[in-house]
């Protein structure tokens, strides 16, 4: 990996945090924030090309409808009050999701035809629901049941259309059987791990588990069989250590990016990781990316790997280029 410097950097306002960044090859790069708005950017400058008012509190998920980031131009939003879904042609909003228990919708993905939604807690569930992209007036799948905390994190399987993977604050990943009609009888696999912050899948048959408490796991998905024995979790325990680091933001293709937040020594640090392996002795460093502040996200665009766009609690979404 080679090091960065910035090149453009463009603010919000101190006080409107950029959360979240998705790509669209064709129109910009989409970041969500923390006053409501999504804001379309162009990919060299990082200036604001279009703004759209999709709620009134902040943007808590954002995805890219379908994860067709090389053409999609339909972004869905997660806030409070509803999902909505929006053209990003022609600034409008062409779907909006309520749900029965007027729970905060907090977690989001794409993929398949289909979009899951994920809720704060409600009452004693949480809950997951699924829509087909083709038809938004009613979910195709609820499930209530599973979860009794925050759905913090939904993921697709990357090739799989019939499984589901959500993790939530009450320490659980699920992963889904969607072939199951029965809510019980989908429920594949429950990883035991922690409040998870982040999950998703490093291949076909792993998983990866990131709880608020910065420790992190890899777990290998069970198959059907009855003499399955699921083998035990490469269990990382607490990086803050071995990573020297406060906080991991994500896990992305590739790498791995953490933060420090010490007063005048903030950093964003990038970890190469693959194979399972983290390498820790060859990460890059950018100091004081933003500032002393959380970064919330980072990007590395497919087609111009040699930029890193990263946003943060600072309000600024910057772009930094190989040096």
């Amino acid at each position: 990996m080679s090091n960065y410097s910035l090149v453009e950097s463009n603010s919000f306002g101190s006080e409107n945090w950029c959360l979240k960044l998705q790509p669209s090859y064709k129109y910009g790069l989409l970041t969500g924030l923390s006053n409501g708005e999504i804001r379309l950017l162009d990919w060299n400058s990082g200036q604001s090309l279009q703004k759209i008012k999709a709620s009134e509190t902040s943007i808590n998920d954002l995805k890219v409808i379908n994860s067709d980031f090389a053409a999609g131009h339909l972004v869905s939003s997660a806030s409070i009050d509803a999902v909505k879904v929006f053209d990003i042609r022609t600034n409008t909003c062409v779907a909006k999701i309520h749900n029965d228990a007027n729970s905060p919708f907090i977690s989001l993905d794409s993929r398949h035809g289909l979009l899951a939604c994920g809720t704060e807690l409600q009452g004693i569930d949480a809950a997951v629901y699924i829509y087909d992209i083709r038809r938004w007036d009613a979910p195709l799948r609820s499930i209530i049941d599973s979860h009794h905390d925050d759905v913090t994190c939904i993921k697709f399987h990357p090739s799989d259309v019939n499984v589901l993977l959500s993790g939530s604050t009450d320490g659980y990943t699920n992963i889904y059987d969607l072939k199951q009609d029965e809510e019980e009888d989908a429920l594949h696999q429950v990883i035991n791990y922690a409040s998870i912050h982040s999950c998703g899948w490093l291949s076909q048959k792993r998983i990866y588990t990131l709880s608020h408490m910065e420790t992190f796991a890899i777990h290998e998905l069970n198959d059907k069989s009855d003499e399955f024995k699921e083998p035990r979790p490469a269990d990382f325990g607490d990086i803050r250590e071995a990573w020297n680091c406060d906080y991991v933001i994500d896990v992305y293709p590739g790498l791995i990016a953490t933060g420090k937040t010490q007063e005048g020594a903030g950093e964003l640090r990038l970890l190469p990781f693959r194979d399972e392996k983290v390498d820790a002795e060859n990460e890059i460093v950018i100091p004081r990316a933003h500032g002393d502040e959380v970064v919330r996200d980072v990007f590395i665009s497919a087609l111009q790997s040699d930029l890193l766009y990263s946003c943060g609690e600072d309000g600024f979404v910057k772009i930094w280029k190989t040096i």
